[in-house]
């Protein structure tokens, strides 16, 4: 590591077996944030901003914005949503076009202009009107695999639309829908034993090396940032709540017994021979996650500070110099090798959603 690297770690982050809250500043994690949003804007990827993979990255930076109101960061919003006209692609019943609308939803609430929204709002609308109306979650051998939520990814891309949606309008179908859906891939991808998510039903069979089941780190991250993102909007006294919190609370135990004692998740979740080593995408979800649990009384701080804070730190220690979050796995549907040259934008939005709890976290010691 070089002198850089180790000023950079010691200024953002005491690291530390026992760290908690009060091991870290407020100020420390927001301008960690910012740098990571400096190298981001600054390194495109290639790929459209309205794509999934910017979208994930967007809806990271609308909840750094709520922390830490930066024009520069409201600009980066508006100016991508005025570039693309506020549109999403014309896939109505794909999940990942519904990802860039967590940012619109957001930026609406704050603007209130409708056009932020309504392209938003005709991609919701037309769930209500499908043919065929039957739905198939099946993803082998689907070459309509997209038109239904039939991967686990999808549960944080489109989820959240729904549910920002309803809370803005009050109308419960927009929740109920949600609803309907997410269950449904819930009920064909979740194993109720492991308490994770099989990315798609291609992995049902599968097993690591060493005989193990493949859970893929940054789909069971992709859920649970889903899951986060649907509870802070829904109705406390809507009647399907419980499931959503009991699935994170669930889901919750299982990730805190997985973490590894570095702080990090590997890319197979239960086989950390397949493919180990550290990835950051799954754990700056993981990280999200668990310090939102804390923050809104879903988890106990004593149980499960300490595996936030092992995870911020790990990630910190994973930004260089410049500003990119490195080991992020790149584009994929499964555990895949990673290097710390390898970053995206969904790592950086991840990463931004992390920053945004934890300075919760720490603002509540």
């Amino acid at each position: 590591m070089g002198i850089n690297k180790i000023i950079l770690v010691l200024i953002f982050c005491c690291v530390s077996f026992n760290m908690n809250a009060t091991s870290i500043s407020k100020e420390s994690i927001l301008k960690v944030a910012e740098h990571v949003f400096d190298w981001q804007q600054q390194h495109p990827t290639g790929v459209d901003l309205w794509d999934w993979e910017y979208g994930a990255y967007y809806s990271g930076l609308a909840d750094l914005y709520k922390a830490d109101t930066k024009i520069k960061y409201l600009k980066a919003m508006t100016d991508m949503g005025n570039q693309y006209n506020w549109s999403v692609r014309p896939r109505p019943y794909d999940a990942n076009v519904l990802a860039i609308s967590h940012m619109y939803l957001d930026l609406y609430s704050l603007i209130g202009d409708p056009r932020i929204i309504d392209k938003t709002v005709y991609c919701l609308d037309a769930s209500f009107h499908r043919t065929p109306r039957e739905p198939d979650v099946t993803f082998s051998g689907n070459r309509y695999w997209w038109s239904w939520w039939s991967w686990c990814d999808a549960l944080f891309m489109a989820p959240p639309a729904f549910a920002k949606y309803a809370k803005i309008t009050g109308e419960q179908k927009y929740l109920d829908k949600m609803d309907e859906l997410w269950t449904i891939t819930h009920n064909y991808l979740y194993d109720k034993n492991e308490h994770l998510y099989f990315r798609d039903d291609r992995y049902f069979q599968q097993k690591t090396p060493g005989g193990k089941k493949v859970f893929w780190s940054r789909g069971n991250g992709w859920v649970m940032g889903g899951l986060v993102k649907v509870l802070e909007v829904m109705p406390k006294d809507y009647n399907r709540r419980p499931f959503y919190e009991d699935l994170f609370k669930e889901m919750a135990a299982k990730i805190k017994q997985l973490q590894l004692k570095e702080g990090y998740w590997p890319g197979s979740l239960l086989d950390n021979s397949h493919y180990g080593g550290i990835e950051s995408s799954g754990t700056a979800f993981y990280c999200y996650a668990l310090a939102y649990g804390i923050n809104s009384g879903l988890l106990d701080r004593a149980e499960y500070e300490v595996s936030v804070m092992k995870a911020w730190t790990i990630l910190v220690e994973n930004i260089d110099e410049s500003g990119r979050l490195g080991y992020v796995q790149q584009v994929g549907d499964a555990p895949d090798r990673v290097t710390a040259d390898d970053s995206e934008a969904y790592g950086s939005g991840a990463f931004l959603m992390a920053a945004s709890e934890v300075y919760k976290l720490v603002s509540n010691k």
